[in-house]
C-alpha cells in the first residue's frame, strides 16, 4: 500500500468516523449489523466516494482494537459521547502528512438508525493545511445493503476505484 494512499485512508477515518478511533469504546456504543455495508463520503475535494464492506462482529471489534491503538499513538485529545443512538467525538490527532507532521482537529455527530444505517456530519481543520485546504465539512452515510458476496471474508474492503484490501491487515 503506497504512503499516499496509507495517509489519505489514516486521514478519511479520523475525518469520517472518528467514532471508531475512541480510546474508551462505550459499552453503550451502537453496534453495526453483520454483512454487507455501503457508505458514501462527501468532503475531500467534494467529490462523493462510496466503498463497500463485509463486517461481522469481530471485524467491527478488530476496527475498534485498530482505532483505539491509532488514538492512543496519535492522538492528544478523543472525547465521545453516546445518547441512545447519537454519538458525538471530538479528537485532535497529528499525523504523519506528505510534507511533515500534521495536526488535525475533528467534531463528528453521528445518528444511527438502529444496526442498519447511519448518518455522519462532521468538520475537520488541518495544519498546516495540505495543498492549502485547511478545514473540510464531511458527511457520511453508511447502510447495511445485504450479506457479504460469495468469496468476500469480513474485513474486505471494496474501494471506489475497485481496489479491494482487507481491513485487518492494515497496521496503524
Amino acid at each position: 500500500m503506497s504512503a499516499r494512499f496509507r495517509f489519505l485512508l489514516a486521514v478519511s477515518l479520523i475525518s469520517v468516523t472518528s467514532v471508531v478511533l475512541a480510546q474508551d469504546i462505550p459499552a453503550n456504543m451502537p453496534r453495526r449489523k453483520a454483512g454487507l455495508w455501503e457508505m458514501q463520503t462527501t468532503g475531500m475535494g467534494g467529490r462523493q466516494q462510496t466503498m463497500k464492506l463485509c463486517l461481522d462482529a469481530d471485524t467491527d471489534q478488530a476496527m475498534y482494537k485498530m482505532g483505539t491503538q491509532m488514538s492512543g499513538q496519535k492522538c492528544s485529545k478523543f472525547n465521545i459521547d453516546v445518547k441512545g443512538n447519537s454519538v458525538v467525538s471530538d479528537a485532535v490527532c497529528k499525523v504523519d502528512g506528505p510534507n511533515g507532521p500534521m495536526s488535525i482537529t475533528s467534531h463528528s455527530e453521528t445518528q444511527f438508525d438502529g444496526d442498519s444505517s447511519y448518518h455522519t456530519e462532521g468538520h475537520v481543520s488541518y495544519d498546516p493545511a495540505p495543498a492549502g485546504m485547511g478545514q473540510m465539512a464531511v458527511s457520511s452515510t453508511g447502510r447495511w445493503v445485504g450479506p457479504c458476496a460469495a468469496g468476500q471474508k469480513p474485513g474486505d474492503m471494496i474501494m471506489s476505484n475497485g481496489q479491494t484490501m482487507n481491513i485487518k491487515d492494515m497496521h496503524p
